[in-house]
């Protein structure tokens, strides 16, 4: 299963984590965090499969169309 988080970034520099299981639920939730206009940054994270109890996180691009 994918391990999906989005991140959230206040202006007063406080992060909101959120946790989703699909890549569409993600993105929506960062399209609505981004609308509302309370966060100056909203990104989205994926767990890299990783050896050992060390968890790697990646950032999600967004590619162009």
């Amino acid at each position: 299963m994918r391990r999906l988080v989005v991140v959230a970034t206040t202006r007063a520099a406080s992060v909101n984590r959120f946790p989703e299981d699909s890549l569409t639920r993600a993105r929506n939730l960062k399209d609505f965090l981004e609308q509302t206009g309370e966060y100056s940054a909203v990104k989205i994270y994926e767990l890299e499969k990783t050896l050992g109890p060390l968890k790697q996180w990646a950032e999600l691009e967004e590619i162009g169309m």
